[in-house]
């Protein structure tokens, strides 16, 4: 073999070397953002949950009060407390972040319910209505979509396929809704995934008879997971949702709000009084309101523990008119 066969060029030397540097380091990527064997998205929504890099930025100057319904269970998990137990979790972990106050699941399922609402898919209007008599600021509805159990490799093991164990894998989504109760609108509408790995998948002829059925351990694990995606998922909606309070008393000078301490409005916020643009009605009779000018703008002087006094210092509003937070 002569010289020129057997010595590396120094340029293909160096493209060499660089490629598995690039090797090592997405080998040492994987294994550092790689959970249960699934690649960590951490382009996804521009999420980084690292300690408080995570959290979202709310433009409300004031905590929303939301409420969760029942959850619907589209993939029969075999126990009537399926729905509501979805829904007491995910409020438990939308309670974690400071800016919201959480109704209780039980509280706002028995008073939509005792509205008509029958545990279907709620409209704008039942939305308004379960906003209104509970005074929240989004009332949100959730489905349990996937229950699924799957083999495979992933993550790093993907990257080194002809050396690893294929893997058994339990799969959840859940779905969330969450409306504008002052306007019937959606806020937000995402999904969340979670993904438990049980262990090695067998590899003879005759796995899909030796797969292991899947444990209550590794559904409420993968759930757990759905749940913390669907809460980073959804926080982009709700930290753009302005806050707004129905109008109950006015005098010609001041309003007042149903809403003060209870959510941490403080005296000084701005609020305005957007007047009706246009009315849009979809093919199924729903109502949209597009907001035009201000037609009012007020101040919130006096704060008290469930109700706040605002000084109107243009324009008017009326009992039962929407004011919303404004900052110029």
């Amino acid at each position: 073999m002569s010289k020129a066969q057997t010595i590396v060029p120094k340029a293909l030397a160096s493209k060499t070397l660089t490629f598995l540097s690039l090797a090592l380091v997405s080998l040492a990527l994987a294994a550092t953002f790689t959970g249960c064997g699934v690649w960590a998205d951490m382009a996804r929504d521009n999420e980084f949950r690292i300690g408080s890099l995570g959290q979202k930025s709310f433009i409300s100057p004031a905590k929303l009060r939301i409420g969760v319904l029942n959850f619907r269970d589209e993939v029969g998990l075999g126990t009537p407390q399926a729905g509501p137990n979805m829904a007491n979790l995910v409020t438990q972990r939308f309670a974690d972040n400071s800016r919201l106050v959480m109704v209780p699941p039980s509280q706002v399922t028995e008073t939509a319910m005792g509205l008509g609402w029958t545990g279907g898919e709620l409209t704008p209007e039942m939305a308004q209505r379960i906003g209104h008599a509970l005074n929240l600021n989004v009332v949100m509805e959730g489905t349990i979509s996937q229950i699924e159990q799957q083999g495979g490799r992933r993550g790093w093991r993907r990257l080194v396929r002809y050396f690893t164990d294929q893997q058994n894998y339990v799969d959840a989504l859940l779905t969330l809704i969450a409306y504008d109760t002052a306007t019937g609108l959606v806020v937000t509408a995402r999904a969340g995934e979670g993904t438990h790995r049980t262990g090695r998948e067998p590899v003879d002829f005759f796995a899909a008879d030796k797969t292991p059925p899947i444990t209550q351990e590794s559904i409420e694990l993968s759930l757990d997971e759905a749940i913390d995606d669907l809460y980073y998922r959804s926080l982009d909606g709700l930290a753009y949702t302005p806050f707004k309070a129905t109008v109950i008393e006015e005098n010609g000078q001041t309003a007042t709000i149903n809403f003060g301490q209870d959510v941490g409005l403080k005296r000084g916020v701005d609020f305005v009084a957007l007047s009706e643009k246009e009315v849009l009605t979809s093919s199924i009779a729903i109502n949209y309101v597009i907001p035009g000018e201000a037609k009012a703008r007020l101040v919130v002087r006096d704060v008290g523990p469930n109700s706040s006094t605002l000084e109107i210092r243009e324009g008017s509003v009326n009992v039962g008119d929407y004011v919303q937070s404004w900052d110029d």
